[in-house]
């Protein structure tokens, strides 16, 4: 009879593609690898497709507290679809507001300081404002973000993932207030997505310019 298959932790996944692993722990997770369930051979793709994604990109590294955030969000949220599949709300937001142009809705608008260009996204449940402006020490962009629930509802902490061309190029996450940052972002067209174990909103095409 074939031996069980182990499961393996995602954060130690993690720690093993970004070589923070002994050798002989490196060897260890690659042998379980090789007789891994599904579940964990998706997760392993994913995060060799976000390595390659990242490959070249200067993005600041999150917090060590965001990034265990990240960690144990990521696992409830894959644990939750396993046991409910389908039952994730998928929605799409809208641009509301681009303070290039005139406004297109009446929306609640997050206060601003300094020359900066906000766009805002609406959907259903939530209005998500953006702000960002160019970096004077090179040609990326900081973004700030917050989102802002409607009738006071409580959806709780957000993952934010920047995708590009659908790849995965940085993932985040909201803090108590709803507020979120990426540092040293090129311009470009990028989709957006804040997500939870119980919905996920997705904002494309999120177009950041100088």
């Amino acid at each position: 009879m074939p031996a069980p298959k182990r499961e393996i932790d995602f954060s130690r996944l993690v720690d093993w593609m970004e070589g923070r692993l002994s050798a002989a722990e490196a060897r260890d997770v690659e042998d379980q690898v090789a007789v891994a369930d599904n579940a964990t051979l998706a997760d392993v793709a994913w995060l060799n497709k976000f390595v390659a994604a990242t490959k070249g990109t200067v993005l600041e590294a999150p917090p060590p507290s965001v990034r265990s955030t990240l960690i144990a969000r990521f696992e409830a949220y894959a644990e939750g679809h396993e046991r409910t599949p389908g039952l994730l709300k998928r929605i799409f937001a809208q641009l509301t507001f681009d303070s290039n142009l005139r406004p297109a809705a009446s929306v609640r608008a997050a206060g601003t300081q300094g020359a900066r260009r906000q766009l805002i996204y609406s959907a259903e449940v939530l209005d998500v404002a953006l702000n960002f402006w160019p970096r004077d020490r090179d040609k990326t962009l900081k973004l700030d973000g917050q989102v802002f629930p409607h009738d006071n509802m409580d959806l709780g902490s957000f993952s934010v993932q920047l995708l590009r061309d659908e790849a995965d190029l940085a993932i985040t996450a909201t803090d108590d207030l709803g507020g979120f940052a990426f540092e040293s972002i090129l311009p470009d067209v990028y989709t957006m997505i804040l997500s939870t174990d119980q919905i996920e909103v997705s904002i494309t095409p999120v177009e950041l310019s100088a």
